[in-house]
């Protein structure tokens, strides 16, 4: 949690940083070549305006996949001319702001999103995408581009994003650490974690 403060301060800081990581989180190239000018700008308006971060503290799982549908379409419907409906740009943009507010320390702690580190989706682009299949043993993955992607689609990726996590120790939230570098886009550059995540995978002892 911020130290005390007014909370009218508080409040304002608050508001800051998710702006601050919104704009970080869809950099230049993050929603490229995806129907029509504008997308980023609506991208980085909505994130900052239109997530309220304290819906998901304490949220199962069911209620975070509800949650994150139901923000998706509100973004793929507001994006601009022919990009208007790309479902897949505007799971990437959130997937990507969602991480980011997961790894800063004070949005994290403010909103307690430690906790999502397994519901988490690994965002995806060709190059994510491509290292899953790589990585993955399930047949029959493939590839076509961000603005093809389905949530059919997107969900085979996302189960095996689990499985990759777990076979390397850890939970889904934090596996796009090993694969952001890998990323097609500007947001690669910017990033700049503000806490040290555990990797470690959540204890099972009583």
């Amino acid at each position: 949690m911020i130290e005390p403060m007014k909370s009218a301060t508080k409040e304002i800081i608050l508001k800051r940083v998710q702006e601050r990581v919104a704009t970080v989180s869809i950099g230049a190239s993050t929603l490229r070549n995806q129907g029509a000018k504008g997308v980023i700008k609506t991208a980085r308006d909505f994130l900052a305006n239109k997530v309220d971060l304290a819906d998901l503290e304490g949220v199962t799982a069911i209620q975070f996949n509800k949650w994150l549908d139901n923000k998706t379409n509100a973004l793929k419907n507001k994006f601009p001319g022919e990009a208007k409906g790309n479902w897949g740009a505007a799971r990437k943009a959130i997937n990507i702001f969602l991480e980011e507010c997961f790894l800063n320390r004070l949005l994290a702690e403010e909103y307690n999103l430690t906790p999502m580190a397994e519901f988490l989706e690994v965002p995806l682009d060709s190059n994510v995408a491509n290292t899953i299949i790589e990585e993955s043993e399930k047949k029959g993955l493939t590839w076509t581009s961000i603005k093809c992607l389905t949530p059919k689609q997107s969900g085979l990726f996302q189960e095996c994003a689990t499985i990759l996590a777990t076979n390397k120790g850890t939970q889904r939230g934090y596996l796009d650490l090993w694969y952001w570098q890998k990323r097609d886009d500007t947001t690669k550059h910017q990033r700049s974690y503000q806490h040290k995540p555990n990797l470690s995978p959540p204890s099972t002892s009583s």
